[in-house]
């Protein structure tokens, strides 16, 4: 995580709000501004969720197409930042619903004959996010990576703040459990060999 200069937050959302309202007023170039602010976190946010880099990119476009076609909808009353990851996250549960199962299967097969070495963190975060649901994966993402409030992440997948609240604590001890019994399998597996020949 990177320190934040005092202020830095507030003066990047006055700058996005900023460039929001030109849009908002006829700026069309200034949409431009606003993709580049966004467009790596909401890569990696779609990635995480699809784990097919052409979907990914085919997703993020669509959602900024989606977010610049309902920019009038917009109002202050919540976070650009969490507008846009609300219309993200609405988009991707459509995506996942329209997937059939056989086409889940054939993607998967395509993905693991395609699949470059990832790095050992990579592969854990990969192997981690295998065994959540969507949901789950939703709310880890926002909260752990992308670090919004229970509140803001309670807007953008209408749920009550409390019930995020709890289901991340869930989340957090089934995560912790999962690498704890990993850990116990490969130390049990590679104690358990020691001096066996």
């Amino acid at each position: 995580m990177q320190p934040t200069i005092p202020g830095e937050a507030e003066y990047k959302l006055n700058a996005i709000e900023t460039v929001v309202k030109q849009v908002q007023e006829g700026d069309k170039q200034a949409y431009e501004s606003i993709i580049t602010s966004f467009e790596r976190q909401m890569y990696a946010y779609c990635f995480y969720i699809l784990k097919n880099h052409a979907e990914t990119e085919d997703a993020v476009q669509e959602i900024f197409i989606r977010a610049y076609m309902n920019l009038h909808q917009y109002s202050r009353q919540v976070s650009f930042s969490a507008w846009l990851y609300k219309m993200a996250y609405h988009h991707l549960m459509n995506l996942k619903k329209k997937q059939g199962r056989w086409l889940k299967l054939v993607e998967h097969y395509k993905e693991q004959q395609s699949m470059q070495p990832l790095s050992h963190n990579e592969s854990v975060i990969y192997e981690l996010m295998a065994y959540q649901t969507t949901e789950e994966r939703h709310i880890l993402l926002l909260k752990a990576v992308e670090q919004y409030t229970f509140e803001e992440i309670g807007g953008i997948m209408c749920l009550n703040p409390a019930t995020i609240r709890k289901k991340y604590e869930r989340l957090r001890q089934k995560l912790m459990e999962h690498v704890s019994q990993e850990r116990k399998r490969v130390h049990g597996t590679i104690a358990g060999t020691k001096g066996v020949r």
